[in-house]
């Protein structure tokens, strides 16, 4: 439940999200952090000891590692302490494009499988997110179907644009 919502917080503050899959050893995980110039990190407490191993190669500092949720012994700021943080910080003036800015200015960069060599990031403009979320909207308008089945990871592709 916490994926859709983290991408859109992302995009409202500006930020170019890059989703990596959650069980990447520190090795893989440092390739796209490396690779999409990544500044900030939000993790599930099972995988912060991969996580910050990943950061610390790559220049990310600790206090720019976030956690979906509370952990015992972690230190880091989570998502229930950024929801009261927000409670009293200005209100985040909204994302405008220009007219045509939305087919060059990225929104996503999402990473490739890998299955033929590394993981490549693919650079998904906010266009690329528009026309999706239209053509799922006439799909959806057509069959009257309220429901998106998930059975792929969220980090994946195909389900990563959906979930937006």
């Amino acid at each position: 439940m916490d994926y859709p919502t983290a991408l859109w917080a992302a995009l409202r503050l500006g930020v170019v999200p890059s989703c990596a899959n959650p069980i990447y050893t520190p090795t893989e995980l440092v390739h796209q952090l490396r690779l999409s110039k990544s500044k900030f990190l939000l993790t599930h407490p099972t995988f912060i000891n991969a996580a910050l191993e990943a950061t610390s190669q790559v220049g990310i500092p600790a206090a720019n590692i976030f956690l979906i949720q509370k952990a015992d012994n972690l230190f880091h700021v989570n998502v229930p302490d950024l929801v009261e943080i927000g409670k009293t910080a200005q209100e985040i003036v909204p994302l405008k494009l220009s007219p045509n800015e939305s087919k060059t200015k990225v929104a996503f960069i999402n990473f490739s499988s890998g299955t033929s060599g590394l993981p490549k990031g693919v650079m998904i403009t906010h266009h690329n997110v528009i026309a999706n979320i239209c053509q799922m909207y006439l799909n959806e308008r057509e069959i009257k179907s309220t429901v998106c089945n998930g059975c792929l990871p969220f980090f994946h592709s195909t389900l990563f644009t959906m979930s937006v």
